[in-house]
């Protein structure tokens, strides 16, 4: 079965846990944890909560925590709250009022050799200071 499209118009207002579903739109005003594909805030939406999906695209107001694969802040978004990404786009008047963190990852190479150059550490005699 196929996952669905959902849409909360913009005299809508919605309080609770939205999951399962691929694609959803917002114009009114959600509280409530999501896990989808792709949300979009429309200029009129408000949403306050945490969010876990593959593609954001905020026109409208944003307050929590968000994990995204990428983020699109148009020029009328307002971000409050902590949002973590891989990818970050801004149009111009997008307003962030947040903690940003990029979700960059080191390859495994990188990660390998530190773990190596930590463990050559712990060879060397301790030293006592008086």
């Amino acid at each position: 079965m196929e996952r669905s499209r959902a849409i909360i118009g913009a005299d809508a207002k919605f309080v609770g846990k939205i999951s399962n579903v691929k694609s959803i739109e917002i114009e009114g005003t959600v509280e409530a944890d999501l896990a989808a594909e792709k949300l979009s805030i429309g200029a009129s939406g408000r949403f306050t909560g945490q969010v876990k999906s593959d593609l954001v695209v905020i026109g409208g107001a944003y307050d929590g925590i968000m994990q995204a694969g990428s983020i699109w802040a148009t020029e009328t978004a307002q971000i409050a709250g902590e949002i973590h990404y891989q990818s970050l786009q801004m149009d111009r008047g997008a307003a962030l009022n947040c903690r940003v963190v990029h979700n960059w990852q080191e390859p495994d190479g990188a990660v390998a050799s530190q773990e190596e150059a930590v463990e050559g550490e712990g060879d060397q005699e301790p030293v006592e200071e008086s």
